[in-house]
């Protein structure tokens, strides 16, 4: 699946499916991160496979989840 395909499918996805899916990865969050973080889907670009994923991003998470779990995350996947 490419990354819009799947960028589509979660937008899709409730709250609670997506809550599931992220523990199933080892993400904690709380449904409530979840919804304040499903806005950012929509800025999500392909271009980040070439670029990294902006630092403006990067803090509009950890706005969410805070520093420490944001950390977890880049270490994790970026």
């Amino acid at each position: 699946m490419n990354l819009y395909a799947t960028i589509a499918e979660m937008k899709r996805m409730t709250d609670r499916e997506l809550h599931t899916l992220a523990g199933q990865y080892g993400i904690r969050l709380t449904l409530k991160e979840v919804g304040k973080l499903r806005p950012l889907l929509d800025e999500v670009t392909m271009a980040w496979v070439l670029t990294g994923v902006p630092d403006l991003f990067i803090r509009k998470v950890q706005s969410i989840i805070g520093e420490q779990r944001t950390q977890e995350l880049v270490d994790r996947y970026l």
